[in-house]
């Protein structure tokens, strides 16, 4: 990984001169929002957690994938459990619907209403050899009508607008996979990633998906959430995962593409970069791919005024951030800056980035591979000046099933976890409040 001037600076408050304030982090309230027996997800399963427009009666919504409809919410959590609710699960001659759970919540982090059950309009049962090939992997964004949830069942994508309120339509699909050219390969997509798009006064949303032999599809959405003409297969073949990336409004697309370089990690894996790759309006790549700096790990991304913001933390203690500003409608590549902390403790399992006004919240989750404890690490970054390093700003004790997915509050922001407990499965809401607090002077 490239570091501008070959300089690192200490991720610590104390070394940010002239800073008589610090922000000081804590978890206020954390909240159990649906709750199963268990939840079945794998690695490559997401829950998506995106707020509403402004001025609805609902602050966000959570959405996750229910293969056999057992999820809880409410009074119904209380409910005395059964047998085969404790370990023991008897053959079933008649299988459950599969489909999605949505769940509207407030501010207070309490659910409205009853959680919404929608049934897959297909079957697309999950053969247990292919981890990484799953029917859901849900992705939102949010839409002038409400939250345009997007997933990929039997191969083909599917849609859905959930409005703040009332009845949520059953997802109809708006692009089949292309028919792969090997043939010992899947059928159907493997990876799409989606982000919102706002042009004069609207927002809409861009989305990619990609098949395992290189084939990517565009699709276009506007302010309802309907699609914008027919899909358009790219002439060019990837061969890896891409994700779109939020970018100002007026500036062209651009996407985050790893792709393998020569050479192995300090595990001995495969060494791989992040690359950028610039599109046009009708999403299609335009020029080669250009070198970002950044190296294999999950990439934080988030927009503050005309700058793209991209992070990475490196082998769980040097947090790579590089700021993009947007020159003449596209994004200009700036090389990233290092700042080191003490190692993190665990095994990583998620880094997501939230912009909450100006300053930029950098999560990082990593699980204890003994203990089972839950470590919170939060990095606050202000529009000026050094990030501060908060450790433990999470303290639960669970086994993460999906990586976290933030939410921007008043005062901070708030984590949604799929996660697995002594109490059983179920996706909790974590409120993590921030504000500057001022130290003493130290003593001569």
């Amino acid at each position: 990984m490239r570091v501008a001037g070959g300089l690192g600076v200490f991720l610590v408050g104390s070394l940010a001169l002239g800073q008589s304030r610090e922000p000081l982090c804590v978890t206020t309230r954390a909240r159990r929002l649906v709750s199963g027996p268990y939840l079945r997800v794998n690695g490559s399963d997401r829950v998506v957690a995106r707020p509403f427009p402004q001025g609805s009666p609902t602050a966000f919504l959570v959405a996750v994938r229910d293969p056999d409809h057992s999820l809880r919410v409410g009074d119904s959590r209380g409910l005395t459990r059964g047998p085969q609710e404790l370990g023991w699960v008897p053959p079933r001659t008649t299988p459950r619907p599969s489909g999605m759970t949505f769940l509207r919540v407030d501010t207070d982090l309490a659910v409205q209403g009853e959680a919404v059950f929608v049934r897959d309009p297909v079957e697309s049962p999950r053969p247990p050899d292919e981890e990484t090939i799953a029917p859901g992997i849900p992705v939102g964004a949010t839409v002038d009508a409400g939250v345009l949830v997007l997933e990929h069942l039997n191969g083909d994508l599917y849609a859905t607008v959930v409005p703040p309120s009332g009845p949520v339509p059953e997802a109809h699909r708006v692009a089949e996979a292309p028919v792969p050219i090997a043939p010992d390969a899947h059928r159907g997509f493997v990876w799409l990633t989606m982000v919102e798009r706002g042009a004069e006064g609207h927002r809409g949303a861009l989305a990619l998906a990609g098949t395992d032999d290189g084939s990517v599809v565009s699709l276009r959405f506007d302010g309802a959430g309907a699609r914008m003409g027919e899909p358009s297969r790219w002439s060019r073949r990837v061969g890896g995962v891409m994700t779109l990336l939020p970018v100002p409004e007026g500036a062209r697309p651009v996407a985050l593409l790893e792709r393998p370089v020569r050479g192995t990690t300090a595990t001995g894996a495969q060494a791989r970069e992040q690359v950028l790759v610039r599109l046009d309006d009708a999403l299609e790549p335009v020029g080669e791919p250009e070198r970002t700096g950044l190296g294999p790990y999950p990439t934080g991304y988030a927009t503050r005024g005309s700058t793209l913001v991209l992070t990475q933390w490196a082998e769980a203690r040097g947090l790579a951030l590089a700021t993009l500003p947007v020159r003449d409608g596209a994004v200009a590549l700036e090389l990233p800056r290092i700042w080191t902390t003490t190692p993190f403790a665990g095994v990583p399992l998620g880094h997501a980035m939230v912009r909450g006004g100006t300053i930029l919240y950098d999560f990082m989750l990593h699980g204890d591979d003994v203990a089972g404890a839950l470590h919170g690490y939060l990095a606050w970054v202000p529009p000026a000046g050094a990030p501060f390093a908060r450790r433990e700003v999470l303290p639960l004790r669970a086994r993460v099933l999906a990586p976290p997915a933030l939410l921007p509050a008043e005062d901070g922001f708030v984590a949604v976890l799929a996660e697995e407990d002594e109490t059983g499965a179920g996706v909790d809401a974590v409120h993590v409040r921030c504000e500057l607090v001022t130290f003493p002077a130290p003593r001569p």
